[in-house]
């Protein structure tokens, strides 16, 4: 899963809307399970960099693993390398699809990762109904957790997901992500972007120990602001807020003018700054 700013057309411009999560949630990521893959250039260099810190499978075969919020399984691609007995979840019923279809040797279920651990609901064994449930060695997710809206509490919630020994791994977005969108629009965003100092006081705060953590700021170019629309958008995160296309086509002039040169082959950069976090769980 990702962030975007502005729903748009890839050819025109249409009623803009400013982006997050669509009601009900994981409703437009379900709509993109198509394009996702072959669009999510960010969330690829993000993949790479978490898998840096992914055990080896000399030492993963032997454990269970979940991965939250897996979509339709660029990250699972690389879990299923290591971990023999690995369920995938996601809330998009097509993102699952897509992703049983590329990797059917993973358990593969629809869920919502914000409500697991909710009235005893963790991860299903793979030949178990959802509700017949029990912890794993090592708890995984990309590009997620920035969506978060009450982190404290699903964090909490997810101690129960793991074993006593048990390990999760994170990477996502925190701030600065899109500063430059952000300095034409006015700051305007659907995420609560958040530093890397706030984010490790919430792992604390929910009883998870940091074991390691690390950021990385990562540019990626477009050849213009409706390319870099355009990748939000079929990366799959909208949100029905309307935006007159006057004012949309004023903010993708501005970011071009901005931002672009016309010396500058390179095209108009867009920041991301990841977030990799490895975490026990506080006793």
């Amino acid at each position: 899963m990702t962030p975007s700013i502005l729903q748009h057309e890839p050819r025109r411009i249409p009623a803009a809307t400013a982006t997050g999560i669509e009601q009900p949630r994981g409703l437009a990521f379900d709509r993109r399970a198509h394009s996702y893959a072959a669009a999510a250039t960010v969330q690829r260099h993000l993949i790479d960099w978490l898998g840096e810190w992914v055990e080896q499978p000399r030492h993963a075969n032997s454990k269970t693993a979940l991965e939250v919020g897996a979509g339709n399984g660029l990250f699972t691609e690389l879990l299923a390398t290591r971990y023999e007995r690995l369920t995938a979840l996601d809330i998009a019923p097509r993102m699952v699809e897509h992703g049983r279809h590329r990797l059917p040797q993973v358990a593969w279920r629809t869920a919502d990762a914000w409500q697991l651990g909710n009235a005893a609901q963790l991860p299903p064994r793979p030949s178990a109904p959802l509700n017949e449930l029990g912890p794993v060695d090592r708890l995984f997710s990309a590009s997620l957790l920035h969506w978060c809206e009450h982190p404290v509490e699903v964090l909490h919630r997810w101690r129960k997901l793991l074993r006593p020994a048990g390990r999760m791994l994170h990477a996502f977005y925190i701030a600065p992500t899109l500063p430059e969108w952000h300095s034409v629009v006015g700051g305007y965003s659907p995420v609560r972007w958040r530093t890397e100092s706030q984010w490790l006081d919430i792992f604390r705060e929910a009883g998870w120990h940091v074991l390691r953590s690390g950021t990385r700021a990562h540019v990626e170019r477009f050849a213009s602001a409706i390319e870099l629309l355009r990748f939000l958008h079929l990366t799959g995160a909208i949100v029905p807020h309307r935006v007159p296309v006057g004012q949309l086509r004023r903010w993708i002039n501005d970011y071009d003018h901005k931002f672009g040169h016309p010396q500058n082959q390179t095209g108009i950069p867009s920041t991301w700054t990841f977030l990799r976090i490895e975490l026990g769980l506080i006793r």
